[in-house]
């Protein structure tokens, strides 16, 4: 599998599209450990480290949602909440070699490309319509990467 950005998964926010680019380097990162056949303990490190980025990323994301009064941020939420909990299942079985990376790393890399095209760009149009403006947003260009 190769993973990588593409500019239509960009919803139009800064902040959202940078940590939606780090996640997939993330991804990319763990792909390119298993495909090296790196320890099962690097392996392991760099999924917890997918796992506590995107436990970050919602939590970003969902104040986004509140400072603009998404209507749908309940919802939004509990998708949330459902990958977070469906990622300790995968890295139990992983553990218990019952499932391999890889598979964890298929279901992520589409988890993270159908939920950004369809539940995130949500957002984003309600965004570009809402009057109202997330917290710092005109800061967000100041730290844009290159």
């Amino acid at each position: 599998m190769f993973i990588q950005w593409s500019d239509e998964l960009a919803i139009g926010n800064v902040l959202i599209d940078t940590q939606h680019r780090m996640l997939m380097m993330l991804c990319r990162k763990l792909d390119i450990a298993i495909k090296m056949q790196q320890s099962e303990q690097t392996i392991q490190r760099i999924m917890l480290e997918v796992k506590k980025f995107a436990e970050f990323h919602f939590v970003s994301e969902q104040n986004l949602m509140h400072e603009i009064g998404y209507p749908d941020v309940q919802d939004h939420s509990k998708l949330h909440l459902a990958l977070l909990v469906e990622l300790q299942v995968e890295f139990s079985k992983i553990r218990h070699r019952t499932e391999f990376p890889e598979d964890l790393l298929y279901y992520l890399h589409q988890w993270l490309s159908d939920h950004i095209k369809g539940e995130d760009a949500k957002i984003a149009e309600f965004l570009r319509k809402c009057p109202a403006r997330p917290i710092g947003d005109g800061l967000y260009g100041e730290y844009r990467l290159a």
